[in-house]
């Protein structure tokens, strides 16, 4: 055979033949995917060559990890890689071995596991993020550690996958969120719910009041019927009954006893006649349909004429007002407000009595005094309330309305005034009303004071 001829050829295929099963056999020892070899001895037998070598169980082991694993020498080069390390990154196996591990992690994180490498008897684990061959990434918990070979040039890497512990944390973090937003909600539900339960406490002490309140009222209604319906009923049986006898008896009754009946209907009629028209003023009122036609009155005139009509039960009054004293009311009106004092004074107090009158700067202000026991001080706020009448012997020995100071304070109010009460400092009591004062007059020998705000 020549050289050159047909027989080099067969032998260098051949050759090339026994070169590529040595490879393949080299790569599958490497891999540790041998665990025998089968060879053809001169003889023409196959003799077969098992592999016992003493990392033969740990490989098995490391392939089967639910981890990646390399080996990587000092400059990162893998050296070796488990099939769950290429699986996690995407690429064959042969593509990992060989090259540099850092290649597949983030950039900034590559000078931080070079470094790592340098102190791998440390050993250690960090988390970084590897980038799979189709750009994705994954967060992984790498760890470095000496791989215990004589040279010291081998390191072992493992990687795990944190993307499920990173989603569990992540949905935990949005449950903790939820849950923090919701206790927020709790507490700000809570916050208002204290609230409305402190402002339904304050209601309903107010409702305590109120009903405090509505008992005295209704005990104050209860009691103005009660007295209303007497001192209606007893002018109208007099009405009724001296009417009838008059009537029925006109021939044989004497002019004595006519004129003394007659006598008594006109009293009682006017006394009825009172009460009616102090409740339809209380009903003006509170209606502010009060009508007022304010002019120019000498006050000492007004004083009189009340003096005049209250008759024999006035005669012990004294009274002090100067004669030019004027005041800017209407007139019905002044002299109810007087006769209300006064006739209050006759009934509930004690001689002496006096009315004093003087002029404060604008203000005209009129004093009824007397030297009774005076009004108790607690029943003092609600002295001028409709239907309020003080316990005290005087107005239980007395029948009456409580409405007279009521109206009083409704009366100075409409004419730009204000009613009020002051113990007398000479024991007893002190009705004022302050009202505007007319045009002239004489000033006071009293320092003058501000106008009140009623009058304003």
């Amino acid at each position: 055979m020549t050289a050159g001829g047909p027989g080099s050829d067969e032998a260098a295929a051949l050759i090339e033949q026994r070169l590529a099963v040595a490879e393949e056999t080299l790569r599958a020892l490497r891999a540790g995917e041998a665990d025998a070899i089968v060879m053809d001895s001169r003889q023409g037998e196959q003799v077969i060559y098992t592999l016992e070598t003493q990392d033969r169980p740990y490989r098995r082991l490391v392939e089967r990890m639910s981890e990646g694993a390399a080996l990587v020498d000092a400059d990162g080069t893998v050296v070796y890689a488990n099939q769950w390390l290429a699986t996690l990154l995407g690429v064959p196996l042969e593509r990992l071995q060989g090259g540099p591990f850092s290649d597949w992690l983030d950039e900034p994180e590559r000078t931080t596991f070079k470094r790592r490498l340098t102190t791998a008897a440390t050993g250690g684990h960090h988390e970084h993020t590897l980038r799979g061959v189709d750009g994705s990434s994954v967060a992984v918990l790498v760890g470095i550690s000496d791989a215990g070979e004589p040279e010291g040039l081998l390191r072992c890497v493992t990687v795990t996958d944190l993307s499920r512990q990173k989603a569990q944390q992540e949905q935990l973090d949005r449950l903790n969120a939820a849950l923090t937003d919701r206790l927020a909600e709790l507490r700000e539900a809570n916050d208002d719910l204290h609230t409305e339960r402190n402002r339904v406490e304050e209601v309903n002490a107010e409702l305590e009041v109120v009903n405090a309140e509505l008992k005295d009222v209704n005990e104050l209604i209860r009691g103005f019927t009660a007295v209303a319906a007497h001192d209606l009923r007893s002018p109208l049986v007099s009405i009724v009954g001296f009417s009838t006898i008059l009537t029925e008896r006109w021939a044989t009754l004497s002019d004595e006893d006519r004129l003394r009946f007659l006598a008594i209907i006109d009293r009682q009629s006017h006394k009825m006649s009172g009460l009616i028209d102090d409740l339809l003023t209380v009903s003006k009122i509170e209606g502010d349909a009060l009508e007022t036609r304010p002019e120019q009155i000498a006050l000492g005139e007004a004083i009189s004429r009340c003096l005049e009509a209250a008759g024999d039960d006035a005669a012990g009054v004294s009274v002090s007002c100067p004669t030019a004293l004027v005041v800017q009311a209407d007139r019905q009106h002044l002299e109810r407000i007087i006769d209300n004092y006064l006739q209050n004074a006759i009934r509930y107090g004690e001689p002496p009595v006096r009315v004093e009158a003087t002029r404060l700067g604008d203000v005209v202000e009129i004093r009824v005094l007397d030297h009774g026991p005076g009004v108790p001080p607690e029943f003092e706020p609600r002295l001028f309330d409709k239907f309020a009448r003080a316990d005290t012997p005087s107005t239980k020995a007395r029948r009456g309305t409580g409405l007279g100071l009521s109206i009083v304070r409704g009366l100075a109010v409409a004419n730009g005034g204000q009613a009020r009460y002051e113990p007398n400092p000479d024991h007893g009591s002190c009705f004022i009303v302050e009202l505007r004062a007319g045009d002239g007059g004489p000033g006071s020998d009293r320092s003058p004071r501000d106008t009140p705000e009623a009058l304003r």
